[in-house]
């Protein structure tokens, strides 16, 4: 689905004479209806976790004039905030309760909130590039809550108040084989952890943040996200198709809530665009 267009179908699978850094137009992009009428396929499931990769939806980040991605929390950059309900540019997933999203202004900068209550659910949308050439990710995120015993190694326990996915779409079977890192916030497991996650054999975690010692703070992270997928999988990174970002409380039945800024791939590790 996500190759109907010819651009996206040279971008990944390398035809001649079409370039490697460019992503697709920003312009609004088809819709063609999946067979059967089914919904976005996902590509990975971990009990209530599914991050679903869907047909291009409304435009795909393109390289500023400093030769970085953008990832903005919205694309409407005129909204009133705050401004309640899924941002322009995002699709969301519910997996399970309601989603509770809205764009703020917090200390400055526009941010998306995210608030849980005994759920689970992801924003996700296109980025489509080469992390070769784009290997730095760099975002900020401000943990407000925290499910008390979420535990990324405990499968019963598996909330985090802060996640950010990078998918990579593998064909000609992308619902079974596209590759996903995950970077969490986790309530429990040590910062450093990495595993593969045990209902997900396509999904590797990162916990790069742990417990309440910077909770309520913006924390500004930075990976090399290229350097990551040669870690966990052992081969070169194919491109990026999508982020997603997401939050969930469902398994430990409780409360998390979060704020993310824009992210932001580049070149080399740069300051955090607001």
């Amino acid at each position: 689905m996500l190759l109907a267009s010819p651009r996206h179908r040279a971008f990944y699978f390398g035809l001649p004479g079409e370039a490697t850094a460019v992503v697709p137009s920003p312009r609004a992009l088809p819709r063609p209806a999946p067979a059967g009428g089914a919904g976005p396929a996902p590509i990975a499931k971990a009990g209530a976790r599914v991050i679903a990769l869907a047909v291009p939806t409304v435009h795909v980040p393109e390289p500023d004039d400093q030769g970085r991605v953008r990832v903005p929390v919205t694309d409407d950059a005129s909204a009133h905030l705050p401004a309640a309900g899924t941002p322009l540019g995002w699709e969301v997933k519910e997996f399970a309760g309601d989603a509770s999203v809205e764009v703020v202004r917090n200390d400055g900068r526009v941010a998306m909130r995210l608030r849980s209550e005994r759920a689970s659910f992801a924003l996700y949308r296109d980025v489509v590039l080469d992390v070769r050439q784009y290997p730095v990710l760099t975002w900020s995120w401000r943990v407000l809550k925290l499910p008390p015993s979420g535990d990324v190694r405990d499968p019963a326990r598996d909330d985090q108040a802060a996640q950010v996915y990078v998918i990579f779409p593998r064909w000609p079977s992308p619902i079974t084989t596209s590759d996903v890192i995950g970077y969490v916030w986790d309530s429990r497991a040590p910062a450093g952890t990495t595993l593969r996650h045990p209902r997900a054999a396509n999904v590797r975690i990162i916990v790069v943040e742990s417990g309440a010692g910077r909770l309520d703070s913006w924390v500004r992270e930075t990976r090399n996200v290229a350097e990551d997928y040669q870690a966990l999988f052992g081969r070169q990174p194919p491109r990026v198709g999508k982020v997603a970002l997401m939050t969930d409380s469902n398994d430990t039945k409780s409360a998390a809530e979060v704020l993310f800024s824009a992210l932001t791939f580049s070149k080399n590790p740069v300051s955090m665009l607001r």
